[in-house]
Formats: structure tokens, C-alpha cells, sequence
């Protein structure tokens, strides 16, 4: 889990440990990581291994020791033997996507659940008309068959009628050097539907200011429509046991005025 590859890399920074002993891998899944976590296991030789699965399915996708960084970073891996994915359109789990659209992943194969135990109806709600179990998250496939992870289908933030996906913001936001966590969470607007609320941990003392911030993202290649709206500024995410993000905690804690977001907006620099 990145959780713990966080906690392992603190521990070593504690110690003054350069090298960890004997450990040469560390598998991270259940959420994304960032770049520094990557770059960190790596200077202490330790090659991380990216991965995707769940319960339903086992863990079915992984990265290879020599894929390099950049997949590590960017990629959940490809399939392994005996399992396979399809990319189908989120709004109709029974059409394929086209090549490289995001869509949600649907998959089959030897490690493949027979059902939910007891509930027809929710084994049924849970694969297409094909056979294909829907997982509910999105992603693609690139052309050499690696899958990114681009997030839930029910965490997709829908502004204005166009459609947000979470997980790219986060990405981009935990490349700037100050951010040590981001989550990307939608806040109701009476005008657009949504908006996007933009949660960080800071790294260090280290607090990026809020322009700074989003120069950083617009520099990384970020749309206007997918800018931030509202930054909240955090000493920790909430966190399921697995590491993964609680969004609806944040959401609903905005939601009833427990958590106040600082307002922004993106203005572009001017030559």
C-alpha cells in the first residue's frame, strides 16, 4: 500500500538507514502513489511493483521489475496469464470503448468470482450482457496493453456536463515538491452541478501557495474546466484501512460546514 511505502520510507529517514536489509521489492496497490514515493524506494533500491485487482478478482494486474519508472508511475501493468480486461463505455457497460478512450474495466478469467454469495440479484447488477464482471472503476489501455487507472466511476465529477477525472488531478498535484497527498473531491454548485475541491497534505512546513499550485497543474498540462475551484489545506487525509482515500468523509464534511475550502481560481499568467 503507499500507505506503508510512506511509513517505510520515514522510518528509513529516521534511522539513517540507506539500505534496508535484504528487501529488494515492494508491491504498492489500493490507491495511487506519487513520484516521490517511487523515486525514494528506488534510491534505497528497493524496485516498487504497481498493481491492480480486488477481491472479486484477485490481484490480476502488475508491473515487471524491469518496466522502469515511468510505468511504475504511470501504469497498473498488464494482465497476467489467465485473466483479461476490456475498456466498455461508462454509460453503456454493453459497448466497447474505442482504443485509448477512458471507460470502465471490465474483466474475465480464471481468478474471476461465481457470484455474490446468497445475492442473485447483485451477481447479476454486477456483470454485462457479454459476462464481462464490471468493475466500476475507469481506465485505459495503451498500445502496448498496460492499463491506467484514471478513478471510480462514482467518484467522476461531472462540471457543467463535462466529465472529471479525480485521480488526474491528484497525480498532477503530488508532482509539485511541497504536496505530500492530494485528493480531488466534488463541492455541489447551483450553477454547475460540481465543482472540484482540491484536499492537500503539505510535505514538511512546506505549504504551496494557492497560485502556485495551480500554475504547477496548468504547467503540467491541465485544463481550465478541470482547475480547482476550492483548496483545502489538511495534516491528513482520512484514510480506510487499506490507505485508500475516504472522499465522502471530505465531501460530507464540506458539505455540513465542518471543513471550510479556501475559494480559488486559476488566472493565467500573462506574457
Amino acid at each position: 500500500m503507499p500507505t506503508h511505502a510512506h511509513d517505510l520510507l520515514a522510518e528509513l529517514a529516521r534511522r539513517g538507514v540507506a539500505a534496508p536489509g535484504t528487501l529488494r521489492g515492494f508491491r504498492i496497490s489500493g490507491a495511487a502513489v506519487g513520484r516521490e514515493v517511487v523515486a525514494g524506494l528506488l534510491r534505497h533500491g528497493i524496485v516498487p511493483q504497481s498493481g491492480y485487482g480486488m477481491t472479486e478478482a484477485g490481484s490480476h494486474h502488475y508491473t515487471l521489475p524491469d518496466d522502469g519508472e515511468r510505468r511504475i508511475l504511470e501504469t497498473s501493468g498488464r494482465c497476467c496469464p489467465g485473466y483479461e480486461i476490456r475498456i466498455w463505455q461508462s454509460d453503456d457497460p454493453d459497448r466497447e470503448a474505442a482504443p485509448g478512450e477512458i471507460g470502465e474495466i471490465g474483466g474475465r478469467g480464471a481468478s474471476l468470482m461465481l457470484g455474490y454469495f446468497d445475492d442473485q440479484a447483485a451477481t447479476e447488477a454486477a456483470f454485462n450482457a457479454s459476462g464481462w464482471f464490471m468493475t466500476g472503476d475507469l481506465g485505459r489501455i495503451d498500445a502496448d496493453g498496460y492499463l491506467q487507472i484514471t478513478g471510480r466511476k462514482k467518484d467522476l465529477i461531472i462540471r457543467g456536463g463535462h466529465n472529471i477525472h479525480p485521480a488526474r488531478i491528484e497525480s498532477l498535484a503530488e508532482r509539485h515538491p511541497a504536496v505530500a497527498r492530494a485528493a480531488a473531491f466534488p463541492v455541489a454548485d447551483a450553477r454547475l452541478g460540481e465543482t472540484v475541491c482540491l484536499a492537500i497534505v503539505a510535505r514538511d512546513a512546506a505549504e504551496p501557495g494557492a497560485q502556485a499550485l495551480l500554475d504547477h497543474l496548468a504547467a503540467a498540462g491541465l485544463s481550465r474546466y478541470e482547475m480547482p475551484e476550492h483548496l483545502l489545506r489538511l495534516r491528513e487525509l482520512p484514510l480506510t484501512a487499506t490507505g485508500k482515500v475516504l472522499k465522502r468523509v471530505l465531501a460530507a464534511d464540506v458539505r455540513d460546514g465542518r471543513l471550510i475550502p479556501q475559494p480559488v481560481r486559476y488566472r493565467p499568467t500573462r506574457d
